[in-house]
C-alpha cells in the first residue's frame, strides 16, 4: 500500500477521534462515540500494520511509570463502559519499565477495548514482574477466548469474531516482539481462566 492510501487512512483516522471527542461532550451519545473510537483505534491499527510490512515500524523505549500508564487506560474505559468494574494491580510491578508508551498503549488499549466488549462485570488490568520480565494483563470474566484465537495467539490476522477482527492480537504480538533486550524478545500469552486472560511480556 503507497504513501497515498496511508495518508487517506491517517486523515480519516484523525476525523474519527474528533467526531468521538465531540460526541463525548453530548450525555446521549455515549454509544456512538463507543463507535467512532473503535474505528479510529481500527485505523491506528491498520495504519502501524503497514508500517511493519514495511519494514518501518520500530520501537522508542523510554521509562513509563507503570502504575500510570495502567491508571490512564482504566480511566478512559471506565468513562467508555460505565456499568463495569475495572480493577488495577500493580502491587507486584516495577515503579517504572522500559518500552515504547505509544505503541504498547495501542496493543493493550486494543486487549482492554475486547475485554469489556466480552465482560460480564469485571475487567482487570494487572502489571508484575516474572522473570525480568514485565507482564502486562487484561482479564476479564466474559466467555472467554475461541479455541481458533487461543491456537492462533496473534500468528496471523484471524476471521472476525466476538472478541474483534483479529488485527488487534497480530499486532500486539508484532509491537511485543519488537521489544529486545539482552537476546529476549517480547512476547504476549492467550488464555481462559474464569473470562479470557491477555499477557503481554517486555524484556
Amino acid at each position: 500500500m503507497n504513501d497515498l492510501y496511508a495518508a487517506v487512512i491517517h486523515d480519516v483516522k484523525n476525523q474519527l477521534a474528533e467526531l468521538a471527542l465531540r460526541l463525548g461532550e453530548r450525555a446521549d451519545a455515549q454509544q456512538e462515540m463507543n463507535i467512532a473510537m473503535n474505528a479510529a483505534r481500527r485505523l491506528s491499527e491498520m495504519l502501524l500494520v503497514i508500517r511493519q510490512e514495511a519494514e518501518l515500524l520500530s520501537v522508542n523505549p523510554d521509562s513509563v511509570d507503570t502504575g500510570d500508564f495502567l491508571a490512564i487506560l482504566a480511566a478512559e474505559y471506565r468513562e467508555l463502559f460505565p456499568t463495569l468494574e475495572l480493577d488495577i494491580d500493580t502491587g507486584h510491578a516495577p515503579a517504572f519499565a522500559f518500552f515504547d508508551d505509544a505503541l504498547v498503549r495501542l496493543a493493550l488499549s486494543n486487549a482492554v477495548h475486547n475485554a469489556c466488549r466480552s465482560a460480564r462485570s469485571r475487567v482487570r488490568l494487572a502489571a508484575r514482574e516474572q522473570d525480568k520480565m514485565l507482564v502486562l494483563e487484561v482479564a476479564d470474566d466474559g466467555p472467554g477466548f475461541p479455541d481458533a484465537t487461543l491456537e492462533n495467539e496473534g500468528d496471523a490476522p484471524a476471521s472476525a469474531s466476538s472478541r474483534g477482527t483479529g488485527l488487534g492480537l497480530y499486532l500486539a504480538r508484532k509491537i511485543a516482539e519488537l521489544h529486545k533486550l539482552e537476546g529476549r524478545n517480547g512476547r504476549i500469552e492467550l488464555s481462559n481462566d474464569g473470562g479470557a486472560v491477555f499477557r503481554m511480556f517486555l524484556p
